[in-house]
C-alpha cells in the first residue's frame, strides 16, 4: 500500500494481532476503498490476518460485488506470498472459510488453509 500512514491506521485497527511485518493490500476503484486485506508471512505460510470489504457486515454470507471483491483480494494475497517466498496460504478469519472452502482451502476451526498453488499457478519455463 503507498500511503504509509492509512496502512498504519488499519493495522492497528483490526482485532487481530499483526507482526511488525504484516501489510495492508488494498483494492480501489479511483479514489474509494473497496476493501483490503492485512497479510504477513510467518514460517513460509501467507497469512490473511483480516479482511475487509466496506459496507458488508458479514463476511460469511458474501453475495454480489462482495464476492468478486473477496476473491481478487484472495488472489492478490496469494500472489503476493507467492512474490515473498510462501508455500501455504491460509486465513485467520473463520467466518471466510465456506467462501475459501469453494476455492480450495481446507477450513478449520481458527480459519482455512491451502497449498498457494491451489491458488497461484506456475507456467514458466520448466
Amino acid at each position: 500500500m503507498e500511503d504509509r500512514q492509512r496502512e498504519r491506521e488499519l493495522l492497528e485497527a483490526i482485532p487481530e494481532k499483526a507482526g511488525d511485518d504484516a501489510r495492508i493490500l488494498m483494492m480501489r476503484d479511483g479514489t474509494s476503498e473497496l476493501g483490503w486485506v492485512a497479510v504477513e508471512l510467518l514460517h513460509s505460510v501467507l497469512r490473511m490476518i483480516h479482511m475487509e470489504i466496506p459496507g458488508c457486515e458479514k463476511l460469511d454470507g458474501l453475495s454480489g460485488e462482495n464476492v468478486f471483491i473477496a476473491d481478487t483480494l484472495m488472489r492478490s494475497a496469494a500472489s503476493y506470498g507467492a512474490a515473498v517466498g510462501a508455500y501455504r496460504i491460509g486465513s485467520l478469519q473463520p467466518e471466510l472459510n465456506g467462501f475459501l472452502a469453494a476455492r480450495g482451502f481446507t477450513p478449520g476451526e481458527n480459519g482455512a488453509q491451502a497449498d498457494l498453488g491451489v491458488i497461484v499457478k506456475y507456467t514458466g519455463p520448466q
